[in-house]
């Protein structure tokens, strides 16, 4: 690695975010007229699921408010699929991880796996329903709007998918990924737009956030706009999604993945893998090698995800949970995300072996760069080809002179983020 230089750069994201969300969650309820449909004693239900979203308190306390104001009675329903060990105690301590508690937001908080067969695809498929949700006067949902890290699509992770598996329980988030990239891309559209009309659904909240992860837009829909909503903030939110800031890798080193990171680990829209998708609608990087340096302790040794990575350390490698990985990578019906890639002893002997295998021209210099992890692309290191390509962009800035990479004793990279 002689000769091999790194420089520190920073890429800055677009940070506009919502700061007066009551304000504007009071708002939306008037423009989507839910002030006409919520009547007094009418009981609703508002959904909360299991991934973290930002100001996620702040934003059900608000439409909890809302409906109080018009004499309604909310509490809260969990709706997110199979996740807490398919239980009902066990997603209420999802939730609760959150913050969500009966305490802090001063409602009652129910849930249950019991579901209701609303009605069936014309190819057959059962509906199903949270009996809970089904049997409430009005039912609020609320969601997060994502790209999905395994198929693209004009509706992906949103309120489509809250409703045909968050509220579809265990029973439905199984029927749904036991069919792949059809169920995900397909089924979830087709099983909502039934819960839509034979469900009591008064509305959707959509979620969308910065490249910051933090609120960023959040839009009331009435139950004919779900799918205009979801498209549009979809749309958006791609345009808006923090990126590698080049398309050509020989090599991406990435200092820890896991489950709290992206639901496969590494998030595919950063570094490739997307399973399905259209010409225009996706632009997966080309990256030679992706070496992966560590899991975090977040994720318990699950390691959904490393089968896409190329080589991995021994220190990597020991703290993987099979049972746990596998488990979860079953449910996803994706078993190439479970392989174990080639095992190093040493960061440098990974390294070495990089630069060796990516049928580089005698003297080229390598495109290599560093992150964190894939949710943090906001600084990394990057080699000279890399930064001659970006060094005139507005929205990046270096840190530092050039500087070379640093091991220990025991051949691990001290250079970190």
């Amino acid at each position: 690695m002689h000769n091999l230089k790194f420089k520190k750069i920073y890429q800055k994201f677009d940070n506009k975010k919502l700061n007066n969300i009551p304000e504007f969650i009071s708002e939306e309820f008037k423009r989507i007229q839910l002030d006409r449909k919520i009547k007094p004693g009418m009981k609703i239900a508002i959904t909360v699921g299991s991934r973290g979203i930002d100001n996620l308190q702040l934003i059900i306390k608000s439409i909890i408010s809302e409906v109080k104001k018009r004499k309604g009675i909310p509490f809260i329903v969990t709706a997110m699929g199979s996740h807490g060990g398919a239980t009902a105690e066990g997603q209420r301590k999802v939730l609760e991880h959150y913050g969500i508690t009966e305490e802090s937001m001063g409602v009652p908080i129910q849930a249950t796996m019991d579901t209701i067969e609303l009605d069936h695809l014309e190819n057959g498929l059962p509906v199903h329903f949270d009996r809970i949700a089904y049997h409430a006067d009005g039912v609020i949902a609320v969601n997060r709007v994502k790209v999905h890290t395994a198929y693209k699509g004009k509706i992906e992770s949103g309120l489509h998918k809250m409703l045909s598996v968050g509220l579809g329980n265990h029973r439905g988030a199984v029927l749904v990924h036991s069919l792949g990239i059809v169920g995900l891309r397909d089924y979830i559209v087709e099983f909502a737009k039934v819960i839509l009309k034979k469900a009591p659904i008064l509305a959707g909240f959509a979620i969308l956030e910065n490249a910051y992860d933090e609120t960023y837009k959040i839009v009331g829909a009435k139950i004919e706009e779900f799918y205009q909503v979801e498209k549009e903030l979809l749309k958006e939110c791609k345009q808006i999604l923090p990126k590698l800031p080049v398309k050509n890798i020989d090599i991406l080193i990435i200092q820890e993945m896991g489950k709290n990171i992206s639901g496969t680990g590494m998030d595919t829209n950063v570094i490739g893998g997307i399973k399905d998708f259209k010409a225009g609608e996706y632009e997966p990087p080309i990256i030679k090698k992706i070496l992966v340096l560590d899991l975090t302790p977040e994720t318990h040794g699950n390691a959904l995800g490393i089968g896409m990575a190329d080589m991995i350390t021994r220190r990597l490698y020991e703290k993987i949970d099979l049972k746990a990985t596998n488990i979860n990578t079953i449910t996803t019906t994706f078993l190439d995300r479970a392989r174990i890639p080639m095992v190093f002893d040493t960061d440098k002997e990974a390294i070495e072996v990089g630069l060796k295998t990516i049928w580089n021209l005698p003297e080229t210099k390598p495109r290599i760069i560093i992150i964190k992890n894939t949710l943090k692309l906001d600084q990394m290191y990057v080699t000279e080809p890399i930064w001659e390509e970006i060094k005139n962009r507005k929205n990046i800035t270096i840190s530092g002179s050039w500087e070379e990479l640093n091991f220990d004793n025991s051949g691990n990279l001290l250079t970190r983020i």
